[in-house]
C-alpha cells in the first residue's frame, strides 16, 4: 500500500513522516488490501489555536473509499485523532463483512442439508 503525504503550511520533516508512515500503516490489518492512503496535513491558522492544524486521511479501498478529518493544536496530535477513527471504521467495516460472510455460510450449508435429505 502506497502512503502519499502532501504538507500544506507544515514542515514535512522526517519525525513527522516516520509519525505518519506508523499511524497510517497501523491500520493496514484491518484493510489489507487497501491500495492507497492519502494524507494531507494542512495549517489551518496562522495563530496559535486549539484548532490549528488538520489532518484528513483518504482510504482508496475495493468498493467505498473511507475518509477521515480532524484538528487539533498541532499535527502530530491531529495525525493520532485522525488514525483512531480511521482504524475504527475501518474495524466496524472488518467485523461487519465477516458477520456477513458467517450468516451467509450458514444459510446455505442450512440449504444444501436441506436439498441432501430430500
Amino acid at each position: 500500500m502506497d502512503i502519499l503525504i502532501r504538507a500544506d503550511g507544515v514542515e514535512l520533516t522526517d519525525k513527522l513522516r516516520e509519525a505518519v508512515n506508523q499511524k497510517i500503516g497501523r491500520v493496514r490489518q484491518y484493510a489489507p488490501r487497501a491500495v492507497r492512503a492519502r494524507v494531507h496535513l494542512h495549517k489551518v491558522r496562522a495563530n496559535p489555536s486549539p484548532h490549528q492544524f488538520k489532518a484528513r486521511v483518504l482510504y482508496e479501498l475495493p468498493g467505498k473509499d473511507l475518509s477521515a478529518e480532524q484538528t487539533a493544536h498541532d499535527p502530530v496530535t491531529a495525525l493520532d485523532l485522525v488514525a483512531e477513527k480511521i482504524e475504527r471504521r475501518l474495524r466496524k467495516r472488518k467485523t461487519a463483512r465477516l458477520a456477513r460472510r458467517v450468516r451467509d455460510q450458514r444459510e446455505n450449508s442450512g440449504r444444501w442439508n436441506a436439498l441432501a435429505s430430500a
